[in-house]
């Protein structure tokens, strides 16, 4: 008897899009402005700064402003509108504290804000996104583009105002040769005119030699490199991407009724090897048995962390690949079972290395790190969560892949807004106040910048701890390190974060 199939809806519909044949005007005056801002900004941001602060924020939405300028009839979807909000939260999470998950959210908007606005035929968000991140890589074509343009404007007939720019700027240069010839006789001669000119003189060459540092130069071109497609991506033919609305199920290489029977098999043994390592940590580390001979407690609870992390990575690939089979296969029930308790089972196990590191931390510290692990874990089982969806409904394995990627996103979103040096800090000391015998790795806590600042203070004032109070009056007696972050002036602005204003009070004189 045979079972009849339905046809799969595709995770990600995209119509098919109606493209231009040619690319719309250039506009070359405000893409060569729009350019030049772009890099005048990130020079005036993060040339010579010394540290990741309020800069960040300004350079994200400056960026975004510019590129926005360089739309003309973007369509306001729900879409765009959605990512500046999100570009604006981020840029807030940059002021408050800059950190590696902020700046890729920030990262991450821009590109899709870009792709969003630009290719406005195309009606599928993925589709537009997914354009724009293939536009980015043909960035080394932009400079081409950029310079064929340049040619027509300077030597076809000119573009709009910008071929007058470019001709006016050849036409003077006859004047400025005269102007400094007679300029230099004139100085020779009248004593006050030569004073003013050499000064001028003087100033210029200094700004001049400032300004043609190679390495910043090198910076500059970088820059323009790179803001070049986000300003003016390439024309992306929609024919490449229409393979991942809905990718073909594997093909059938042996017939139905075998490969049933090979999944069954191996669902049955691994599940078996799964119950077999799950019992094991009931019985040791749920229920806390004393451990066997020969293993101790630092190996069991914390070496074994990353193994079981990759354990349960790969099944969830092993699982993907299973149920995305010929539906003749993967919808069988039997089968399904299996993968349901298989998944059933690498949850347990994940729960089982989230307690692993809770002992771990217990034990010794906590550290950002341990909670990132933390964090990571619970995207895992959110994309666990994915899966079981997709099996019990059947769904495309792009519906998983896109609702992986937006749970990712997700969490980097929501993580950059989380104060976990403060987290790690504030308990290590909690512990260590509970515990005096507990060791308490200052050192480990200055380095987590601002965040760490209170609990430093609350360390220090602890009558036990000298030490610690030594520690903190170098931060203390360091201006270098206080000041840029916590003060927000003409020179300190790039630096500045709104964690260290909240937290240097901290750090004040209290004798």
């Amino acid at each position: 008897m045979t079972t009849s199939t339905s046809p799969e809806l595709p995770a990600i519909p995209t119509p098919t899009p109606v493209r231009p044949a040619t690319e719309p005007p250039p506009r070359l005056g405000r893409l060569l402005s729009c350019l030049a801002l772009v890099v005048a900004v990130f020079d005036c941001c993060f040339w010579h700064v010394n540290g990741m602060g309020f800069s960040v924020a300004v350079f994200a939405l400056a960026l975004a402003g510019l590129i926005l300028a360089n739309r003309e009839g973007w369509k306001h979807r729900k879409s765009s509108i959605l990512l500046l909000a999100l570009l604006a939260g981020a840029a807030v999470a940059a002021a408050i504290e800059t950190s590696t998950t902020n700046t890729i959210c920030l990262v991450v908007l821009t590109l899709l804000l870009a792709g969003d606005t630009w290719f406005g035929a195309v009606e599928s968000p993925w589709g537009r996104w997914l354009s724009q991140a293939v536009a980015c890589l043909m960035a080394p074509g932009r400079v081409f583009w950029l310079s064929a343009r340049l040619m027509e404007v300077a030597f076809g007939g000119g573009l709009g105002w910008t071929g007058g720019v470019i001709g006016g700027c050849l036409m003077a240069i006859p004047a400025i040769v005269l102007a400094l010839i007679f300029g230099t006789l004139l100085g020779i001669g009248n004593a006050v005119f030569g004073s003013w000119t050499s000064n001028f003189f003087d100033w210029f060459w200094k700004e001049l030699a400032l300004c043609l540092d190679p390495a910043r130069i090198v910076l500059w071109l970088f820059v323009a490199f790179l803001a070049m497609p986000l300003l003016r991506p390439a024309n992306i033919s929609s024919g490449w991407y229409k393979w991942t609305q809905n990718l073909p199920r594997f093909p059938e290489l042996i017939p139905n009724r075998a490969a049933f029977y090979s999944n069954v098999m191996t669902l049955a043994v691994l599940n078996l090897v799964f119950l077999i390592a799950n019992c094991a940590d009931a019985v040791f580390l749920w229920a806390h048995h004393a451990l066997p001979p020969g293993v101790t407690y630092s190996g069991y609870v914390h070496s074994g962390v990353n193994s079981l992390i990759v354990t349960v990575l790969l099944s969830a690939f092993v699982l993907t690949g299973i149920f995305h089979q010929n539906l003749n296969v993967a919808r069988r029930r039997e089968l399904k079972g299996l993968g349901l308790l298989w998944i059933a089972q690498n949850l347990f196990l994940l729960v089982s290395v989230v307690l692993r590191l809770k002992l771990y931390i217990e034990r010794y510290d906590m550290t950002v790190l341990r909670l990132g692990v933390i964090i990571f874990l619970l995207l895992v089982a959110a994309g666990y969560g994915l899966l079981t969806i997709k099996v019990l409904r059947e769904k495309s394995l792009p519906w998983l892949i896109g609702g992986c990627i937006l749970a990712t996103f997700t969490t980097f979103y929501l993580v950059q807004f989380l104060n976990l040096a403060g987290w790690s800090a504030n308990y290590n000391v909690t512990q260590w106040e509970k515990d005096k015998s507990r060791s308490l790795d200052v050192a480990y806590l200055r380095g987590l910048g601002p965040s760490a600042w209170p609990a430093l203070r609350r360390a220090a004032d602890d009558g036990a701890a000298w030490d610690n109070y030594l520690l903190i009056r170098d931060i203390i007696d360091q201006d270098e390190i206080i000041e840029p972050r916590a003060n927000f002036d003409f020179q300190h602005w790039r630096e500045f974060s709104l964690r260290a204003y909240w937290n240097s009070g901290a750090l004040e004189d209290k004798k």
